[in-house]
C-alpha cells in the first residue's frame, strides 16, 4: 500500500473504474436499503471480487471425477447454500468460472444463502462434460450411482426430469412412458435406462 504523503492535486490518481464501481454500488444500497450497511458492502464487494476474478478465468468443463467427488461431499445434505456448493466444487479443482455458467443455467437464487438441492448444480455441471445427451444420462449413472452405478427408479427419474425440463423439445407424454416402466424399480443401470423405447426417442431427438 502506498503511504506516501500527498502535497498536490496532481500527486491524486483517481483509478477509472472508480467512478462506475461507485455508482453502482450506492444505487444497490439505495434500492436495497440494507439494515446493516457495512454488512451488505462486505457481501456486495466479495461477490464483486468473486465475479471479476471469474471472467478472467478461462471456462473448462469438470471431469466426471470431480463431480464424483463433489456429490460425495454433499449427498448426505438435502439443501446447501449456493455458496456451500460452490466451495465444494472449486475445492475438488473445478474452475469457479464453471461452476458460476452452471448456476445461471439453473437461474438459482442470486442470494448467497439461498437453498437449493445440490444434485441440481451437479446435474447441470454434468451436462458440460459430454457432447453427446446419451452420454451425459451415461454419466448420471458414474456420479451418482455410487461403487455399482446404480440408481433406484425413482432416484433415476427426478434427476432425468431436472435434466430434459430445460429443454422443450422432450415431450411430457414421453417422459411419462419411462416413468411407466422405470419409476418403481428397486435397481436401475444405465443399460436398462438405453433399452426404454422412450429413452430413445428423447435421445434420437424423436420425442
Amino acid at each position: 500500500m502506498d503511504l506516501d504523503p500527498i502535497y498536490c492535486a496532481e500527486q491524486i490518481q483517481v483509478p477509472p473504474e472508480l467512478a462506475g464501481i461507485l455508482k453502482a454500488y450506492t444505487k444497490e444500497v439505495v434500492r436495497r436499503q440494507p439494515s446493516d450497511v457495512y454488512e451488505f458492502s462486505a457481501i456486495y464487494f466479495r461477490n464483486l471480487a468473486s465475479v471479476s476474478k471469474s471472467t478472467t478465468e478461462s471456462f473448462v468443463p469438470p471431469s466426471v471425477t470431480q463431480l464424483k467427488e463433489v456429490y460425495g461431499a454433499c449427498k448426505s445434505k438435502p439443501e446447501m447454500t449456493l455458496a456451500d456448493v460452490m466451495i465444494e466444487c472449486t475445492g475438488c479443482g473445478i474452475k469457479l468460472a464453471t461452476v458460476e455458467q452452471a448456476f445461471r443455467l439453473g437461474e438459482f437464487p442470486k442470494a448467497e444463502d439461498a437453498k437449493v438441492n445440490p444434485s441440481e448444480p451437479i446435474t447441470l455441471l454434468l451436462t458440460m462434460t459430454d457432447a453427446s445427451f446419451t452420454g451425459i444420462i451415461a454419466s448420471l449413472f458414474d456420479v451418482f450411482g455410487g461403487a455399482d452405478n446404480i440408481l433406484t427408479g425413482k432416484e433415476f427419474m427426478s434427476l432425468f426430469k431436472y435434466l430434459v425440463a430445460k429443454d422443450a423439445s422432450v415431450k411430457a407424454e414421453t417422459v411419462a412412458e419411462m416413468d411407466d416402466e422405470l419409476l418403481k424399480l428397486e435397481t436401475i443401470t444405465f443399460g436398462a435406462v438405453n433399452n426404454v423405447e422412450a429413452f430413445q426417442k428423447i435421445a434420437d431427438g424423436t420425442a
